[in-house]
Parts: structure tokens; C-alpha cells; sequence
């Protein structure tokens, strides 16, 4: 994800790799999943707003 993404670029993409991650259970999307929520709760996301899909 680039540095500039938004707050709602941020969350779509922690939703959307964590959803990929728990269809798939690979380590690979785990791994996507984590760095995407890393870069959501930088920008002040909560784990809360990123599980309520």
C-alpha cells in the first residue's frame, strides 16, 4: 500500500487481507494480513472498525 492511502484505502485493504487470509489459512495471507493491519492501526484504526465489516 503507498505511503499516501487514505484512512478508508487502509481499512478496505486490512478487511479485505484478513477476509483472504481466513478463506485461505495460508502464510502468505496471514503474513498480508498483519502488514496491512500494521499499516491501519499507524493511521489510527482500531482493531475494532477493521473487524466490523
Amino acid at each position: 500500500m503507498a505511503a499516501t492511502a487514505t484512512r478508508d484505502e487502509l481499512l478496505d485493504e486490512a478487511r479485505r487481507t484478513w477476509r483472504a487470509y481466513v478463506q485461505s489459512g495460508t502464510d502468505e495471507d496471514y503474513v498480508a494480513a498483519r502488514k496491512a493491519t500494521t499499516a491501519a492501526q499507524k493511521a489510527g484504526i482500531s482493531l475494532e472498525e477493521i473487524r466490523n465489516q
